[in-house]
């Protein structure tokens, strides 16, 4: 039995399906790019590079079944590493995992859809985009509603207790570029006339660019820093603070901005039992995956009310 194929109808067809999966796999991974346009243009790009692929070992002649399927996972595997710049054999096998999960469940929801719009692939792939599309919006809206958190903030220097309300962000992504240490911010009023800023053994400069201008922050190293929410105490000693010359928001609901990286290797030790003191600085942001860390080019997001986005040059 002979069939006839149409080459482009199948790239378009295997471009929009594989996109929704690494829309998805992204998402899971909390991949983050520069912007939301480079995100967008790898995504499309890695998509047509592997529907491209798919459909030249497709047209292979006299290649098996299985010879053609370990030729498809070999480029699946391969367009992971490059799209979403994995380098460690562990997270590649988390994003291989995720990848082939989210097949099986929008396969599955394929299943589920009325029996005419079974039979036409366009409409398949259609809504296996929009329901990734969905699907990825969804998720990255509770998991910015649970990392934007505002919690109480405990400084302690000496014998001077501070205590400030702070917003755990997670656009905040500043690093000291030597100790390669998160920086949190925090308004200088808050510290100044408490504690001696100016002391030679705790001052820094915090490289920061704003839109429009760049420069230098002064930051701080205070020895102990407590963060209270919902009846839990997490305790972490020797945290850098970028000293703001403003207000960090309009409305004053919060003076300080902590940075997540503080917060999510010592909550997930909480969760195993573990201490609540702070990991070790050399352990700390090993589960950054993809999230583009300590670097010349990390980001650190001002929140949105105050209308200001830095980043680390």
């Amino acid at each position: 039995m002979k069939y006839i194929v149409y080459i482009d109808r199948l790239f378009l067809l295997q471009a929009v399906q594989t996109l929704a999966l690494l829309l998805l796999t992204g998402t899971l991974l909390n991949w983050r790019a520069p912007s939301v346009a480079a995100s967008a243009l790898r995504l499309v790009l890695g998509s047509g590079a592997e529907a491209l692929f798919f459909c030249a070992v497709f047209l292979l002649p006299g290649l098996g079944s299985l010879a053609a399927r370990l030729l498809l996972a070999a480029g699946s595997l391969a367009g992971l590493l490059l799209i979403f710049r994995i380098r460690s054999p562990g997270l590649l096998l988390r994003a291989a995992l995720i990848y082939c999960g989210a097949g099986f469940l929008l396969a599955g929801a394929v299943y589920a859809l009325p029996r005419p719009l079974q039979t036409s692939a366009s409409a398949v792939s259609a809504i296996m985009l929009l329901a990734a599309s969905a699907a990825a919006l969804f998720w990255k809206r509770e998991r910015k509603r649970r990392e934007q958190t505002v919690v109480t903030a405990e400084l302690l220097e000496g014998n001077v207790r501070i205590v400030t309300v702070a917003l755990i962000d997670s656009g905040n992504t500043l690093y000291d570029p030597i100790s390669q240490k998160p920086v949190s911010v925090v308004e200088r009023g808050v510290l100044e006339g408490r504690i001696e800023l100016e002391r030679p053994e705790r001052f820094r400069l915090v490289p920061y660019h704003t839109l429009g201008s760049r420069g230098l922050m002064q930051a701080v190293e205070i020895e102990k820093l407590k963060v209270k929410q919902e009846g839990r105490e997490i305790l972490l000693e020797h945290v850098l603070l970028a000293l703001y010359n403003g207000e960090v928001t309009k409305s004053g609901s919060y003076r300080m901005i902590l940075h997540p990286a503080l917060l999510q290797d010592v909550i997930l030790r909480q969760t195993r039992g573990g201490s609540l003191r702070q990991m070790p600085e050399a352990k700390r942001g090993m589960g950054r995956s993809l999230h583009r860390g300590p670097g010349p080019d990390s980001w650190m997001k001002m929140p949105p009310e105050g209308g200001r986005k830095w980043r680390k040059i």
